[in-house]
């Protein structure tokens, strides 16, 4: 019994990091994106300005 108890805990912690890491990896790719689209506007704005 205390074997199935270890495998599900091993389970639920393999499930709980896998959740954290792509919750961090998905909020880093939010803000590049955000970063680059204002980044990517600005230059825009620039170009149509700048004629």
């Amino acid at each position: 019994m205390s074997e199935i108890k270890g495998q599900l805990l091993g389970i639920i912690l393999v499930l709980s990091i896998f959740l954290t890491v792509s919750v961090a990896l998905t909020a880093v790719f939010t803000n590049m994106t955000n970063s680059v689209e204002s980044k990517v506007s600005e230059v825009v704005e620039f170009d149509s300005n700048g004629d």
